[in-house]
């Protein structure tokens, strides 16, 4: 990953994905040390959604994904995360895992709770509101876990790999 968007995790940092080890049906799954896996966390910040972003497209990319693929992988991220950043706690986290068949895209909000905020004057209806329709219509599954700690979106894309490679 080049340095110019390599994160830092946070200290004490480390939330766990509740179903990152889920299986979903299709086709085999492989066993999770043989899944090429990245998580990363950020504080949730909307100047930082961007960040998440790149540094999925150059991971996918890494990971052999098509064009097309990749391209649709970064969008569920960018909405996800920016649902994470505005609506969410004081850190968002990013687990990507690639197994045959589908890329699973975790995005969650944890930590301290962060003040609402409030709509603003410049804020256009046209532009909120829809990324999860985005989601929804771009995965084959997406799953919402949400507790006390936090809310974690899964979203798995269905792609072409059959023998991921992390490089």
């Amino acid at each position: 990953m080049s340095p110019d968007i390599a994160p830092s995790v946070l200290p004490g940092s480390s939330p766990v994905v509740p179903w990152a080890d889920v299986a979903f049906p299709g086709p085999r799954t492989l066993p999770p040390s043989r899944s090429p896996k990245a998580q990363f966390t950020l504080p949730a910040q909307e100047v930082l959604v961007g960040c998440l972003r790149r540094i999925a497209a150059d991971l996918l990319s890494r990971w052999h994904l098509s064009d097309e693929e990749r391209d649709a992988a970064v969008l569920i991220v960018g909405e996800l995360a920016a649902n994470a950043a505005l609506h969410g706690r004081s850190e968002m986290s990013l687990c990507l895992i690639l197994g045959p068949g589908a890329l699973r895209i975790a995005v969650g909000d944890h930590g301290d709770p962060a003040p609402s905020r409030e709509p603003r004057a410049t804020d256009d209806p046209d532009e909120h509101g829809r990324g999860l329709t985005l989601v929804h219509a771009l995965s084959t599954r997406v799953d919402l876990h949400h507790d006390d700690h936090g809310t974690w979106v899964l979203a798995r894309l269905a792609v072409t790999a059959t023998h991921p490679r992390a490089d």
